[in-house]
C-alpha cells in the first residue's frame, strides 16, 4: 500500500491544447462576441503568451480513485491545493489539504499541508506533527511534479500531435478546446510525463519503474479571448497502471483553474516558519 501511495503523486497530470486550422464554432446559441482566430492561430498566440509567463496562481482539485486487485483493496483520495509559483527562478508556495480513505475503513488519513521554496530553502508544514520541517532541496522530486501542474507552460505543446482529436469552440469570453478518447493513442504521452516524474522521485530516492495504459481520456481548456492565456486545464483518465509486478487501475479527475497572471512576484519564507522549523 506505501508503494502505491507514493505513486499517486506520479499520476498527477495536467494536458495543454494543440494546434488546427478550423475556427472555433459557438458554444450556445447565446454566443454574441465570437473570432475567426483559428485553432492554429490561437495555439500560437498562447505558445508565445506562456513562454512569457513569469508567475502565476493556481488553484487545484483532484479526485482519484484506485482498485488494487492484490490487496484487496478501493483507495480513494482528494486534494484541494492554492499555489503561487515563480517560473524562473523556481520558486513555489502550496497550501491545502489531502485526504485518503479505503473503501472498507483501514485507512482514513486526512492532513494539512503547506509549503515554501524560495529557490533555495525548502520548508514543508507536516499536518500529522504539527511541525515545520527544513528539508534538503533533494527532497522537492514530488514537490516540483506538482509545480510544473500549476503552470499552464510546462506542457503546452505535447499535445500538438494530436490536435485532430480536439473540438474547438467558443463562448463570449474563452477559446474552449475539448477531447474524449479511448484506446492506447495517448499511452505515448502519458508514459512521457509519468515517467518525468518518476525520474523526479528517483533523485529523491524514491526508484519505481511505472507502466501505464489508458482506457479513456478527456480534456477541457479554456484560452482567455483578450489575454491567450490558459485558464482553465481539466483532465479525466481512466488508466491501468503495473510496477514491480503489480497492477491497478485509477481514475483521475483534476481540475486547475490558473488566475494571478505574473502577479507573484517571489516568495517569501515567514520568519515564524524558519524560527520554528526543525531541519532535516
Amino acid at each position: 500500500m506505501k508503494k502505491w501511495k507514493m505513486l499517486l503523486a506520479a499520476t498527477t497530470m495536467t494536458f495543454a491544447l494543440a494546434a488546427c486550422n478550423d475556427t472555433a464554432t459557438p458554444a450556445n446559441k447565446e454566443v454574441k462576441e465570437t473570432t475567426d482566430m483559428t485553432l492554429e492561430e490561437v495555439y500560437n498566440k498562447s505558445m508565445e503568451v506562456s513562454e512569457e509567463l513569469k508567475s502565476v496562481s493556481a488553484k487545484v482539485n483532484l479526485h482519484q480513485k484506485m482498485n488494487i486487485p492484490s490487496e484487496e483493496a478501493n483507495v480513494e483520495l482528494k486534494a484541494d491545493m492554492d499555489m503561487d509559483v515563480v517560473i524562473e527562478p523556481m520558486q513555489m508556495y502550496q497550501k491545502g489539504t489531502t485526504s485518503m480513505k479505503t473503501e472498507d475503513g483501514s485507512m482514513d488519513e486526512s492532513m494539512e499541508t503547506e509549503m515554501y521554496f524560495n529557490g533555495t530553502e525548502f520548508y514543508m508544514y507536516e499536518g500529522t506533527g504539527k511541525q515545520w520541517m527544513k528539508l534538503p532541496t533533494d527532497a522537492l522530486g514530488d514537490v516540483m511534479a506538482q509545480t510544473n501542474s500549476a503552470n499552464p507552460a510546462s506542457s503546452l505543446a505535447e499535445l500538438e500531435d494530436y490536435i485532430k482529436d480536439f473540438k474547438f469552440e467558443q463562448d463570449d469570453k474563452n477559446y474552449i478546446l475539448t477531447l474524449d478518447a479511448s484506446g492506447d493513442k495517448f499511452n505515448e504521452l502519458v508514459q512521457a510525463q509519468i515517467d518525468e516524474t518518476l525520474q523526479s522521485m528517483a533523485q529523491a530516492g524514491e526508484d519505481v519503474q511505472l507502466d501505464v495504459k489508458i482506457n479513456s481520456i478527456s480534456y477541457l481548456i479554456h484560452i482567455d479571448k483578450e489575454s491567450f492565456q490558459t485558464t482553465k486545464v481539466d483532465v479525466t483518465v481512466d488508466m491501468d497502471m503495473e510496477a514491480e509486478g503489480e497492477s491497478i487501475n485509477m481514475n483521475q479527475d483534476m481540475k486547475t483553474d490558473f488566475s494571478n497572471f505574473n502577479g507573484v512576484e517571489k516568495i517569501e519564507i515567514p520568519q515564524e516558519v524558519i524560527d520554528s522549523a526543525i531541519t532535516i
